[in-house]
């Protein structure tokens, strides 16, 4: 049902209640002499089945009205008052299903976020071992590295050593040479002589 015929159903409920309602009342007045409003006053209480006993219909046909009017009035009103409820609780099942339907969106939706969550854990930890790999590699490369610098310099080393050892053995060389050729100019000068 829409709300825009719960509402013309309600509207035209209520008024057909103070249609009836307004009825008993002249016929009340009339009979009894009463006043509206106290008229209307025994009609309501009639209706709503409160009847405190402050005005009672005194002749037999106002007696036999409010049998009938009673008997007509009261489950009138009770339906009124059941149809309002079920619409109520129509507009009250409406909400709940609204809200049920929107907590079942927010659970589908916080599963999809948690198998996400649970896809980016895995490759998160997917990367980390790619580190872990790549860290050992780099630390294999930087050890590598450092043996060769040891290798470089214990080269380096033994080649100044050498160096050295070269520039002392041309040094001696050189001083052989000389002597050498000290002592063949001295031959040479011997066999002139």
């Amino acid at each position: 049902m829409s709300k825009k015929q719960l509402k013309q159903d309600v509207l035209l409920l209520i008024g057909a209640i103070f249609g009836v309602l307004a009825l008993g009342t002249i016929v009340f007045s009339l009979a009894e002499g009463w006043s509206i409003i106290d008229s209307f006053y025994f009609v309501t209480m009639t209706a709503t089945t409160v009847g405190y006993g402050d005005f009672t219909p005194t002749t037999a046909l106002s007696k036999t009205f409010t049998i009938l009017y009673a008997l007509s009035i009261i489950p009138f009103v009770l339906y009124a008052f059941s149809f309002i409820a079920k619409a109520q609780m129509q507009k009250v099942y409406s909400k709940i299903h609204r809200i049920e339907y929107k907590q079942r969106q927010q659970e589908a939706e916080i599963d999809a976020a948690e198998r996400k969550l649970k896809k980016q854990r895995a490759e998160l930890k997917g990367q980390e071992i790619n580190l872990d790999k790549q860290k050992n590699i780099f630390n294999k490369q930087l050890k590598a590295i450092e043996d060769q610098k040891k290798e470089l310099l214990i080269q380096r080393r033994k080649l100044n050593a050498e160096s050295r050892l070269n520039k002392v053995q041309e040094k001696e060389l050189s001083t052989h040479d000389q002597e050498l050729h000290a002592v063949e100019r001295r031959m040479e000068a011997a066999l002139r002589s």
